[in-house]
């Protein structure tokens, strides 16, 4: 299956049903009252995190999702059903953006971590809702509100509890298969591993999910070599298995350059525990590069193995078992609480209670600029007297006649909101 980390989707959910006009029509009832319905709410369209998965690659063709809308109000007070909810299943570990303000939303980290993205548009009013005591037979309705929609991006950042990090061709594969029931592609050449690769060591009656993720080349901060699609899968590591392979002529250098390439890319990485493992001691002449690495890393974490002879696998399972513990904890403590901040869906009510607008005249006619205006007239339709009637409440509530004739408007002069032409009273 083709590896897929990253998708970008215009998320929508549906629009509320509308309201309708409509009479009882019963024997024996000859003036019988409302009863149109109201309509039903627009379905949402909403996150989930789920184990099961561990790659975007069903949402790899999806352009567009779409929830379905709320069916209009029925004669005789019957409700339109709701809109059914759209869910989007993602792996754990997927981060949820919104392309358009570049903010982070939400981080999916626990299965079945619900989020709602868009929210289904509430279903307009039928008549039979305005009837009252002063209005017995009333012919207001309402249309239902537009669903929200948002253009996200959803990007996969595994959640391991252990990542092997190191230089291309350190023997990273090798080892954890070793470590792990995975069974990488191993070979005698860089960038071997071209995604990263999930296995579970079972030590102790404990599950540690460790991901060999792929390795990197100096400059992979400013996204050279694999880059970026290498680093992103560290942010979310417990603790960090750095490898080095004995084989190189400096195996210290090797070790720096990867720190270095941490440190430049988030501050945070290079806080975490890492255990150093010098690899391929099992070569002729690698003892002296582990005693000079020894000398200048000065790390109590470090352990030589041979991942091809299997050599002091066991050693490096409990060293991996002790600091798990430890490093969770430190993680904890440095987490960016910017990730993790909830999703802040605009509230539409807050358009409601702002009446200011702006103006501008052109060609003798007034533009008017108004959220509040603009809700109201797409929702009431303005094909019956009472709705007429009650958008021209909700204009006199903005004061849209005086303030245009103390700008120099006369009467019967004309002034459009969103294409629709009004005359000044």
């Amino acid at each position: 299956m083709q590896f897929v980390d990253k998708c970008k989707i215009l998320v929508k959910a549906g629009n509320g049903g509308n309201g309708i006009v409509a009479w009882r029509r019963e024997a024996h009832y000859p003036e019988g009252g409302p009863a149109g319905g109201d309509g039903g709410k627009g379905g949402n369209v909403i996150i989930v995190g789920d184990e099961n998965v561990n790659s975007l690659f069903h949402l790899r063709y999806l352009k567009n999702i779409t929830a379905q809308n709320g069916q209009n109000g029925q004669p005789k007070n019957c409700f339109g059903k709701d809109g059914e909810d759209i869910y989007i299943k993602v792996p754990l570990g997927s981060q949820i953006s919104d392309i358009t303000s570049q903010e982070i939303l939400f981080d999916v980290i626990h299965n079945h971590q619900k989020f709602i993205l868009a929210h289904g548009g509430k279903g307009g009013h039928g008549n039979a809702f305005f009837k009252s005591s002063c209005n017995k037979a009333p012919t207001l309705y309402e249309n239902g509100d537009k669903g929200e929609e948002i253009f996200i991006q959803i990007e996969l950042k595994y959640i391991a509890d252990v990542g092997l990090i190191g230089l291309p061709n350190a023997g990273k594969s090798t080892l954890i298969s070793c470590l792990t029931n995975a069974k990488p592609k191993i070979a005698n050449y860089q960038f071997t591993t071209l995604n990263p690769v999930l296995g579970v060591m079972n030590w102790h009656k404990n599950n540690i999910v460790i991901a060999d993720i792929p390795g990197l080349i100096e400059g992979a901060s400013q996204n050279k070599g694999l880059g970026f699609d290498f680093l992103k899968h560290v942010e979310r590591c417990h603790l960090l298995l750095h490898v080095v392979s004995l084989e190189e002529n400096n195996a210290y250098e090797a070790y720096t350059i990867i720190n270095n390439e941490l440190k430049k890319y988030d501050r945070h990485l290079i806080k975490k525990v890492q255990l150093i493992v010098a690899n391929k001691n099992d070569l002729d002449g690698t003892m002296d590069q582990f005693k000079q690495l020894r000398m200048k890393i000065k790390n109590k974490n470090l352990i030589s193995i041979s991942a091809l002879k299997k050599q002091n696998i066991n050693s490096l399972k409990e060293l991996i078992f002790k600091n798990l513990e430890e490093s969770k904890k430190l993680a904890k403590k440095n987490v960016d609480k910017k990730t993790i901040k909830p999703l802040l869906i605009e509230n539409k009510q807050n358009d409601l209670l702002n009446r200011d607008f702006t103006f501008v005249k052109r060609d003798n006619k007034w533009i008017i600029h108004s959220k509040y205006l603009s809700y109201w007239l797409a929702k009431i339709p303005l094909n019956t007297k009472d709705n007429i009637c009650r958008f021209k409440e909700k204009m006199n509530n903005c004061q849209i006649d005086e303030i245009l004739k103390k700008n120099g408007a006369k009467e019967k002069d004309s002034f459009f909101i969103d294409s629709v032409e009004f005359e000044v009273e």
